[in-house]
């Protein structure tokens, strides 16, 4: 999230790439990341994990999960940095 905010900050983006750049940079490396970690231990604490949550038992829609959780608070992250950045430019 400081990279998304930082970001922010340092590039000025307007409208909707605000949050969706970000979104879309951390949902990616998150569920890349969720992916290659799970599948070295062949999905075993995913599957546990997602029994716990109502996903039936679906490590694959956990890693979606994860992700989409990681992508909106990049988002709002960055969302907040071009708002912190607004605010210094006055």
């Amino acid at each position: 999230m400081l990279a998304a905010f930082i970001s922010a900050i340092l590039f000025s983006l307007n409208g909707l790439k605000v949050f969706f750049i970000p979104f879309i940079a951390v949902f990616l490396f998150w569920t890349g990341y969720a992916f290659v970690l799970s599948n070295d231990n062949n999905f075993t604490l995913a599957k546990k994990i997602a029994i716990l949550l109502p996903l039936d038992g679906n490590p694959y829609l956990l890693i979606l999960v994860t992700g989409i959780v990681g992508g909106l608070a990049a988002g709002m992250a960055g969302i907040f940095g071009k708002q912190c950045r607004e605010l210094v430019k006055k």
